[in-house]
């Protein structure tokens, strides 16, 4: 019986379990935080985006140009009041994510 290496075909799965999930990652905390935004024009939900890092090695999560003053309500200054709405997104969105992962890699890996 000759030894045949599914080695190729492990490796690439695995690329794509990995760009799945930081898309997963990326909409679901996007969803989140716009969830908690406590601006009520709306410019500022809109401007709430995700960016898969090179790679497929994680997700920055922000805000654009559009709203600079996003990171002002996220952390405060002096005379603001901080109103974290990005973080505790993340932070409180842990548990979903791992089912994504479950998810993710059960549906691509072949898992029970």
């Amino acid at each position: 019986m000759e030894f045949k290496s599914n080695k190729a075909a492990v490796i690439e799965a695995m690329k794509q379990c990995k760009k799945e999930f930081c898309e997963g990652v990326g909409t679901l905390v996007i969803a989140e935080a716009q969830a908690r935004t406590v601006v009520d024009t709306g410019n500022l939900r809109r401007s709430e985006v995700y960016e898969v890092m090179p790679n497929n090695e994680g997700v920055h999560v922000g805000v654009t140009e559009e709203a600079p003053y996003g990171l002002t309500i996220e952390k405060g200054l002096a005379g603001h009041k901080a109103q974290p709405f990005l973080e505790p997104a993340a932070m409180d969105s842990i548990p979903k994510i791992v089912k994504v992962a479950e998810q993710v890699y059960r549906d691509k890996m072949g898992g029970a």
